[in-house]
């Protein structure tokens, strides 16, 4: 009992790491680290991928999740499920409260990501493009961007179909947009010059512009 609220209420660490500056509560966790991260062992071998653990704790979510493919935690925002709840509470402050916690130092843009931070850095202001498309011009900086372009606009591919109406989407993400602002009706995007509201972006500027002529 004492043991527990020393590590869990009052956050000691007794246990510190020789080799760098990490502390722990418990001395299992202390040589985990050391075995894991210092020594590089990885005792747990997935036998459905290549991927290898050095916690047991670790292979098993990854056999839940990757594998089995358990979600359990559900927004309750929108139909998305998640196998870790860091990863829930990531999309929660990301998608639905709009967090964007990556500036970037060239212009105004803010990202909720800092791997899109870096892409945007690199392909915006450093002009990088690495996948050409075979069939046009284009050159993407990611080739997951490649991908969807080639399987969206030319051929055609739309696989995500609206249950409310009979649109469909090429992509998840604009069928998850489509239901919010045409079925749900919100309106995220509010005039701080009046008190219309819009849903989409691109409709909250046009009419921005009516304000600065005067409209």
């Amino acid at each position: 009992m004492v043991r527990h609220q020393n590590i869990i209420h009052e956050g000691r660490k007794d246990f510190a790491c020789e080799k760098c500056e990490k502390k722990f509560g418990q001395k299992h966790h202390l040589h985990l680290h050391q075995k894991t991260v210092h020594d590089g062992r990885k005792d747990y071998p997935c036998d459905h991928c290549e991927k290898k653990f050095g916690d047991v704790s670790n292979f098993r979510r990854h056999r839940r999740i990757a594998h089995e493919g358990l979600k359990d935690y559900a927004c309750d925002k929108c139909e998305k499920k998640f196998g870790l709840k860091q990863n829930l509470s990531f999309h929660q402050k990301t998608v639905h409260e709009g967090h964007k916690d990556y500036a970037c130092n060239k212009c105004e843009n803010k990202f909720s990501q800092k791997s899109y931070l870096l892409y945007h850095q690199k392909t915006v202001h450093e002009g990088r493009k690495y996948f050409a498309c075979a069939n046009c011009e284009k050159i993407f900086g990611l080739k997951s961007n490649l991908l969807v372009h080639q399987r969206t606009v030319h051929e055609g591919l739309k696989n995500y179909a609206c249950g409310k109406c009979e649109k469909k989407f090429s992509q998840k993400i604009n069928l998850l947009k489509h239901q919010q602002i045409v079925h749900d009706g919100r309106k995220d995007f509010a005039c701080d010059k009046c008190e219309q509201k819009f849903g989409r972006k691109q409709h909250l500027h046009i009419h921005l512009t009516r304000h600065k002529c005067g409209k």
